[in-house]
């Protein structure tokens, strides 16, 4: 009788036949995903970046290999614990409070700079790029970060800064002495050509060089050759006067040379009162009446 109802249902047994394949083909399916997910969880698990889940107020939900390093604590033995305190003890912990905050409104955070304390005291910068899972409401649920440590880049940027700014300092410090130089005459006589254009600050260079040249060499006179400055208006007029009254304090002459007839017709319609300086059209005839004086 159950064969005679079996053979009347040919169909029965057909569509259990397709159930039976559709279902070994889900349990594969199944299988295959499930081992897909163990291959992301070890990866995740295991990668080198610092990655965590946590809620808005910082309790943790998971940490990885690395995150628990860091912590020097498991996922088992942290989960629902707030630490952020822990991480961002003291003069770290605004840092954290604005980065959550900005999360927390839907801003920008990929790639944010925050300064953690390890559970052996060292500080570390690690850069946060962050996935932010939001509820019906709008209201942040879950922060999912991936932060990578910084620190060593950053130190070695900031070593590369320093010799930079020590480079371009000496390089001023040169370019500044080569654009000012005092070359000693005599004992008693010194020279500073000038090429090139004379702004405020290098004025102020001039003046601080010929001081101290005349102090050190204790020199009783001071040659300013001009014969190199391109341009001779107001502001190169009031510095050579400025230079000379700094010098005559300290009780030494000024020559003036390499005044060329273009550069007086310059000085006398800007009226620069060089009354008191002794001028001279090439730097060879300056130092001339200089040694005649000496």
């Amino acid at each position: 009788m159950n064969d005679k109802s079996a053979s009347n249902h040919p169909e029965s047994d057909t569509e259990i036949q397709a159930l039976r394949r559709r279902v070994a083909e889900l349990e594969q399916t199944v299988a295959a995903l499930e081992q897909e997910r163990d291959v992301f969880k070890h990866v995740v698990h295991h990668a080198p970046a610092f990655i965590s889940r946590m809620t808005p107020d910082g309790r943790m939900i998971y940490a990885n290999a690395t995150c628990e390093r860091l912590i020097g604590k498991t996922t088992e033995q942290i989960a629902g614990t707030n630490i952020m305190p822990l991480l961002y003890p003291g003069d770290l912990y605004p840092a954290v409070q604005e980065y959550f905050k900005i999360a927390a409104e839907g801003g920008d955070v990929s790639d944010y700079e925050l300064t953690i304390e390890s559970h052996t005291g060292e500080r570390r910068v690690l850069a946060w790029n962050s996935y932010h899972r939001f509820g019906a409401d709008g209201s942040l649920q879950e922060v999912v970060s991936f932060g990578v440590d910084v620190t060593d880049r950053k130190r070695e940027e900031d070593e590369r800064r320093r010799l930079q700014e020590e480079v371009i300092a000496v390089q001023a410090a040169t370019l500044a002495e080569l654009s000012t130089p005092l070359i000693p005459i005599s004992a008693k006589i010194v020279a500073m050509p000038l090429i090139g254009s004379v702004d405020a600050a290098r004025a102020q260079r001039i003046i601080d060089t010929l001081l101290s040249g005349i102090s050190e060499a204790r020199a009783s006179t001071a040659i300013l050759d001009i014969t190199g400055v391109a341009v001779v208006d107001t502001q190169v007029a009031d510095a050579l006067l400025k230079a000379a009254r700094a010098v005559r304090l300290l009780g030494a002459e000024v020559i003036l040379t390499g005044i060329r007839p273009d550069v007086a017709q310059t000085l006398v319609n800007l009226g620069t009162n060089l009354e008191g300086i002794v001028t001279r059209a090439t730097l060879q005839s300056g130092i001339a009446f200089a040694m005649q004086q000496g």
